[in-house]
């Protein structure tokens, strides 16, 4: 399909219903990465093996090309578009290779050559310096990148290097080391880690772009989230203004922390590659490269520490999180704190102290999904609950209930949460799955099975039942929040068209949309349009760069409720052919609820709650489980379309069960899944299964094996290996 562009003058982003991958111009090149084979050092050079004959039109595109900033600052991380020569860990970009066949141009990458600069390695007096001063001593004109990989891996897997601290949010209420020292309050202590690093892949569209310069303009289409960023970069890494820079955004595909930035950095690589070669340059990262670049899962390891006093009401909580950041990640001090947040924002503890931490390390930058990242906090929180469950003896439906898990209470200091008819959510799935009779029984099973156990092929399977609660925000106010520019705008035509002016992140929302609209306004859904404009006092349109990207903060459901106000405020007009507009936004008092500096307030507009049990059996000839039953349920304010919703959370847990087991697919026969009436307003929902439904399943796996499960993924022979680790 040929890449065109309507009204390029007057519109600086056009939204496409377009891959961006299925685009083509005449004379287009294609571009290929050459990466890093180290993780660490100063490359002294990069170019092609000697006697290596180049086809014409073809080109290797280093950082000497980059006519602009050579490191861009993305918040406040400065992120170099190639190496500069320090590398910073393996699989760093470092060039492009540039040409009008892909085939030849694989065979030209494999002709590259990449060295280590010795005379910068004997500067510095180390183990790591002798490491690398031992390589170098091997490397000539020619050595294969692959032999040098296998030298550095095996000279260096020793080596080990301080981690530097780039973010942390410190959380302190009450006195938790007095409560520690006191018997009674501290009846039980519980201690444990847990470490999530499931990775979120996906299978759409890989990040990329097409890019060329026509008219003295710089033309871009990508699925790029963050324009208003990409604008930035773009211009930096180029010296094209920005008003000469035209974007359009094909088909979002991705919602990653890593594809918020780095998409630009990428964009910003074949722009240079666009304006070096004079021709049309179309980048698009292989599978291999979108998972080494954009999807490597996160290492976060968060420790408890718990006191509980002997009528099982939690009295401390001390929390430690540490997050593997890699080499660059301008989203770290926002994950941290959503992380904080979340570990803390559940139960009504009066002595909470968490400390997080991130690291820079010689990883590649480490990516979560944006909607996600509370997942990896309610993991640990919801699997240390369980395991004070085993301590105690109090059944975990009683251990929330006690302490007020969700809506009984309204603050958790120094947090103001609302989780609406949580309480009833967690009586609800309790009943619906008989939680405690099916604990109870399994936990007598516990204590004595391998007493009764032959170890026989014929030995009864052991069960577990696991629950789970969590709750997903709406709006987060914090640091990447701009309060400005959260609104709606909807106006209408001379000829009678209804002008939304937003667009919709994806399909569904538009279809949720469309149908909100057509139920209370007697309209054509073809005469409903989605745009990026919006409509300024003096009537003019005015495009709008998207400053931020929605899939950052979570504003579906907002913006969806602003709609439905202007829908109101239009039903009480008529539309005769006048033209006017109505817009609405959130009021000032409500966004002031929220204080970054201090940590403290309401830090989402709305936050809905839900929760999860896990029923599974552990086969003892296979040492493989099979999920016999999950039921969900959730309290998300007032769901306009129930259909979707469930379709939307049933497909949620056929791809969480996807990502459970490394190499293998789990299933189950029995999914449940309800929602709480309510007449509140609606509440984002979207991603709550990945913050229930992991833990459920480890805090199942945990009392069916007896041993606890800390850790996801598994592998497919973890089970076995816990079991004879406990047997020995």
């Amino acid at each position: 399909m040929c890449a065109k562009r309507k009204s390029a003058a007057k519109k600086k982003v056009i939204f496409s219903d377009e891959f961006y991958s299925d685009m083509s111009v005449p004379e287009m090149l294609y571009a290929v990465t050459i990466t890093s084979p180290f993780s660490c050092g100063r490359i002294a050079s990069i170019d092609f093996s000697p006697n290596t004959k180049i086809p014409e039109n073809f080109y290797l595109i280093t950082y000497k090309d980059i006519s602009g900033e050579k490191k861009i600052k993305i918040l406040d991380t400065e992120v170099p578009v190639f190496s500069t020569g320090e590398v910073s860990y393996k699989g760093e970009p470092l060039a492009l290779l540039v040409g009008p066949d892909k085939e030849i141009l694989e065979e030209l990458r494999n002709a590259i050559r990449v060295q280590l600069d010795k005379t910068e390695l004997q500067k510095k007096e180390s183990r790591f310096a002798s490491a690398y001063n031992y390589l170098s001593v091997s490397l000539k004109d020619g050595f294969p990148i692959e032999q040098s990989v296998i030298s550095l891996r095996n000279t260096l897997k020793d080596f080990s290097k301080p981690r530097e601290i780039i973010a942390k949010r410190r959380l302190v209420v009450g006195d938790v080391d007095k409560v520690f020292s006191d018997e009674e309050k501290a009846a039980f202590v519980v201690e444990g880690k847990w470490n999530n690093h499931i990775r979120y892949k996906s299978n759409k569209e890989t990040e990329g772009c097409l890019c060329y310069v026509k008219g003295g303009n710089l033309h871009i289409f990508t699925p790029c989230q963050w324009i208003s960023q990409l604008s930035k970069t773009v211009s930096d890494a180029t010296g094209f203004p920005k008003e000469k820079i035209f974007i359009t955004r094909t088909l979002v595909s991705h919602k990653t922390t890593n594809d918020l930035w780095f998409s630009g950095i990428i964009i910003s690589q074949a722009a240079v590659a666009a304006i070096k070669t004079g021709s049309p340059v179309k980048y698009s990262l292989s599978r291999a490269s979108q998972e080494e670049l954009l999807e490597r899962p996160p290492e976060i390891l968060i420790s408890h520490k718990t006191a509980v006093d002997s009528k099982g009401i939690i009295t401390a909580m001390d929390i430690s999180i540490e997050f593997d950041s890699g080499a660059y990640n301008p989203c770290a001090q926002d994950i941290l704190d959503r992380l904080t947040l979340a570990a803390a924002g559940i139960y009504n503890c009066k002595n909470v102290r968490v400390i997080a931490k991130a690291f820079k390390t010689h990883n590649s930058p480490a990516s979560l999904h944006l909607a996600m990242i509370d997942s990896y906090s309610f993991f640990a929180v919801e699997n240390q609950i369980q395991k004070i469950a085993e301590v105690t003896g109090f059944s975990p439906v009683d251990l929330r209930q006690m302490n007020k898990a969700g809506g009984l209470q309204k603050s958790t200091k120094p947090f103001t949460f609302s989780f609406g008819r949580s309480s009833d959510a967690i009586n609800a799935v309790a009943i619906r799955s008989d939680f405690k009779r099916k604990y109870a029984v399994s936990r007598l099973a516990e204590h004595n099975r391998y007493e009764q156990s032959d170890g026989s092929i014929y030995s009864p399977p052991s069960r577990g039942i696991g629950m789970a609660c969590a709750f997903d925000g709406s709006g987060y106010l914090g640091s990447f929040f701009e309060k400005s520019n959260l609104s709606m705008q909807i106006s209408v035509s001379e000829d009678k068209k209804l002008i939304v002016h937003a667009y919709p992140p994806s399909n569904s929302i538009r279809e949720i949309w469309i149908k909100l609209i057509t139920d209370n306004i007697e309209i054509d859904k073809r005469n409903i349009i989605f745009t990026n404009e919006t409509i300024e006092e003096t009537g003019k349109a005015k495009s709008s760069a998207l400053v931020i990207p929605e899939t950052l903060v979570g504003t579906v459901s907002i913006k969806t409720i602003l709609l439905k106000k202007c829908i109101d405020s239009i039903k009480r007009k008529k539309i005769d052919g006048t033209a006017f507009s109505v817009k609405k936004s959130l009021p000032p008092s409500r966004l002031k609820l929220w204080n970054q500096e201090e940590f403290s307030g309401a830090p989402y507009y709305n936050t809905a709650f839900g929760t999860c049990t896990v029923e599974l059996e552990l086969d003892s000839c296979t040492y493989r489980e099979v999920i016999k039953r999950i039921c969900v349920i959730i309290d998300g304010g007032k769901i306009l379309s129930p259909k979707s919703a469930e379709n939307a959370v049933h497909r949620s847990i056929l791809r969480c069960l996807s990502m459970l087991v490394d190499e293998d697919s789990l299933r189950c026969p029995s999914i449940s899944v309800q929602f709480m009436q309510s007449e509140e307003e609606p509440k984002q929902i979207g991603h709550l299964v990945y913050s229930v439904l992991p833990a459920a399943y480890t805090s199942a796996l945990s009392q069916a094996l007896a041993f606890t499960v800390s850790e996801l993924p598994l592998q497919t022979d973890s089970l076995f290996k816990i079991c004879e680790y406990h047997k020995k």
